[in-house]
């Protein structure tokens, strides 16, 4: 689903599911895109991004440790309770202490390693991402750049905690050129709540040390008729003191 929430000059492409622990993004054609990237160049550059992020043997082989550390270090657990009142009646089992050590380092060795594979993974992205805003920023006719947007979204609160979701988007921006070295990635942006809404008056003042001179005088609050003087005409306050 290809979707223009914000910015009509912007197209963003989602992560969608393609199979078990298997998220690509979305290779479906935007009609927004007719006449400024064709098809067939699209889908080339979703396929290499794709590409960067598709690998999960790493995944599977740190889950392969888990799982047999996990079984090992259960059965020497039930091993060492059972057999313990039989060897081991004045001193705590080794098997016991073995098995509590297995399930422990393997808990360790995934939250780590899941941890590295989404450091690397967005690393990836970026770097993918950046080699295609590099491409199309250079088109002749309608040039437009690409970048990755990372979101974190509430989804709701579970058990004691708040629980926070973090979503991926390529937001391609039609008609603008930057340089692909100082493409900027957004992180961690709240969406905010669609009900909560508020109003009143805005008393909040600009800055004292905007790019515009202030059109009241700080001292007596007087409006400024000339915002070229030097003097305020009904204290004589001093606007140039700084």
């Amino acid at each position: 689903m290809i979707g223009i929430p914000v910015n009509p000059n912007s197209v963003y492409i989602p992560i969608v599911q393609t199979g078990c622990l298997k998220f690509e993004f979305d290779s479906t054609y935007p009609v927004h895109l007719n006449g400024i990237i064709s098809q067939g160049e699209y889908n080339e550059s979703i396929q290499r991004i794709n590409r960067s992020i598709s690998s999960t043997r790493l995944l599977w082989l740190i889950s392969l440790i888990f799982i047999i550390t996990m079984i090992v270090g259960v059965i020497l657990f039930i091993v060492g309770g059972v057999t313990a009142t039989h060897y081991y009646p004045y001193r705590f089992p080794p098997m016991i202490a073995i098995g509590m050590a297995l399930t422990v380092l393997g808990s360790f060795i995934f939250g780590i390693g899941c941890c590295s594979i989404q450091f690397r993974r967005l690393n990836k992205m970026r770097r993918a991402v950046a080699d295609e805003s590099r491409k199309y920023s250079s088109h002749s006719q309608t040039p437009c750049s690409w970048r990755l947007d990372t979101t974190t979204t509430y989804t709701g609160y579970y058990g004691n905690q708040h629980r926070h979701q973090v979503t991926y988007h390529i937001v391609i921006d039609i008609g603008r050129s930057v340089d692909p070295n100082s493409v900027v990635y957004f992180h961690n942006q709240v969406a905010p709540d669609p009900t909560t809404v508020f109003s009143g008056p805005n008393t909040y003042a600009p800055p004292p040390y905007s790019g515009q001179p202030n059109s009241y005088c700080p001292q007596c609050n007087t409006l400024r008729r000339d915002l070229t003087g030097r003097f305020c005409s009904s204290c004589g306050y001093s606007f140039h003191k700084y």
